[in-house]
């Protein structure tokens, strides 16, 4: 994948403290990454980075909406997006990105790109179920429905699970006789 270099800010002139930064987004940032479960989207994504001596924080503040097809309808509907999240870049020898919030960059590294994590979050704010709009309160229903469903009271009698003696089936009945007489 080709960076974009609009995503991109450059770190190693910036100052000790708080800096603020403003990124649009749009479908250029899906059309980019194949195989994504977004294809299109807008908004914005505010950066509040914080340079300290050893560490920068970067603080997203992303607000939008991502197109998103229907499980249900097969029809595409936007999906509104408010999603904070926070990334640690730490200084080290070389670039590791294992952990999920906190980064190792390499020591007098030039400038960062957030297109990386700007989509993983926005990837991630898709739900499980997809389900436009229309069919929200439908599901909210069936949700009540079903826990009535399977709901119990406590005055409901227990129901005795052991066998009676007369209920024995007579097969088993005839392999307890011979398993006695071998005893």
């Amino acid at each position: 994948m080709k960076e974009n270099k609009n995503f991109r800010i450059d770190i190693f002139g910036l100052k000790l403290g708080v800096h603020e930064f403003d990124f649009d987004f749009n479908d250029t940032l899906f059309e980019n990454h194949e195989d994504s479960l977004v294809e299109s989207g807008q908004g914005i994504c505010r950066i509040e980075l914080v340079k300290k001596d050893r560490l920068i924080e970067v603080n997203f503040d992303i607000e939008g909406s991502i197109v998103l097809t229907c499980d249900r309808s097969m029809e595409d509907f936007d999906f509104p997006v408010s999603i904070q999240e926070q990334l640690i870049l730490k200084y080290g020898e070389e670039f590791d990105d294992s952990q999920d919030e906190i980064w190792t960059i390499p020591n007098g590294q030039q400038s960062i790109n957030i297109e990386k994590n700007l989509f993983d979050y926005l990837t991630l704010a898709v739900p499980m179920k997809k389900l436009h709009p229309r069919f929200e309160l439908e599901e909210e229903d069936d949700e009540y429905e079903l826990e009535l469903v399977y709901s119990s009271t406590e005055d409901e009698e227990e129901v005795d699970t052991t066998p009676d003696e007369e209920e024995v089936d007579p097969r088993w009945a005839l392999l307890k006789k011979i398993k006695n007489k071998e005893n």
